[in-house]
């Protein structure tokens, strides 16, 4: 069976599931292969409009039932509420299970899942949006490399994926690319505020830092030159670039955004600490 062949379920139709759908189509995967539930009629409507194969409704069991590929797209605090009626569902025995829900480990995943032990944890960022994503993949000792490579495909349909070995990291991964979208957006929105400060005028402020973070990304995203080589190629000794870069310097913008990561790595610790904690209480 090829990998557009495998029939692949999603619990949970929101705006994360449907980048991965519309990913999956443009990647030429059967429509008839895929499977949603949701118990949100709009979000079900906005799925089938994708492809008029696309199987929705409101039964996560018979997701369960028909996928090879089982993703779970539902928020964290709704995952355990969400998989428990399925503990007694009939599906294959060799399914995969992928979870893009934030925070919840490995090991909760396969207590809640049990006896199922092909389990891949999947971090996306908001840019899968637009398929210009970045995920990055942990896998139970489990899950066979045949597995692996089809969970990357899931991933990879929504921009670039990478594989972590070490679960730890995803604290981590979490700060940088899972959270990472909002630093730009609060740079850039700074920028055009100041922009606009300075006398531009506002459609013009808008487009200017619109398209220089988007043409910055993608110089970045092409170039094989480091980040600071590329800094360093825009920038003139005593010129404007310069003047600019010593300002962010003088306040101390390497330890702001030092700072800002690691309190959300802590962050995401915590999160997952508080999730394993309400599981525990609800045993």
């Amino acid at each position: 069976m090829t990998e557009s062949q495998q029939t692949i379920g999603f619990i949970g139709g929101g705006n994360m599931a449907h980048a991965i759908i519309g990913g999956l189509l443009n990647a030429n995967h059967r429509g008839d292969c895929l499977y949603v539930s949701d118990p949100d009629a709009s979000s079900l409507s906005r799925i089938s409009a994708l492809h008029a194969a696309i199987t929705t409704g409101a039964d996560n069991a018979k997701t369960a039932e028909n996928a090879d590929i089982l993703v779970l797209a539902v928020k964290p605090q709704l995952l355990e509420t969400v998989m428990r009626p399925l503990a007694g569902a009939t599906r294959p025995a060799n399914q995969l299970v992928i979870s893009i829900a934030a925070g919840i480990t490995l090991d909760t995943l396969c207590d809640l899942l049990a006896p199922t032990r092909a389990i891949v944890r999947i971090m996306p960022n908001q840019p899968a949006l637009v398929g210009a994503g970045m995920s990055v993949l942990a896998a139970t000792p489990e899950t066979t490399q045949q597995q692996r490579e089809l969970a990357g495909y899931v991933a990879g349909a929504t921009g670039e994926a990478a594989w972590i070995d070490d679960e730890r990291l995803m604290d981590a991964v979490t700060a940088v690319s899972g959270s990472g979208p909002a630093y730009f957006y609060l740079l850039m929105e700074l920028m055009e505020s100041a922009a606009r400060d300075m006398g531009l005028p506002a459609d013009l402020a808008r487009v200017l830092t619109r398209q220089t973070a988007y043409g910055a990304g993608r110089v970045a995203a092409e170039s094989e030159l480091e980040l600071a080589a590329l800094r360093e190629s825009v920038t003139s000794k005593g010129g404007t670039t310069a003047a600019a870069l010593a300002s962010f310097d003088d306040d101390g913008i390497r330890a702001i955004v030092e700072r800002a990561l690691r309190a959300a790595r802590d962050r995401s610790v915590e999160l997952g600490a508080i999730a394993g904690e309400a599981r525990n209480k609800s045993e």
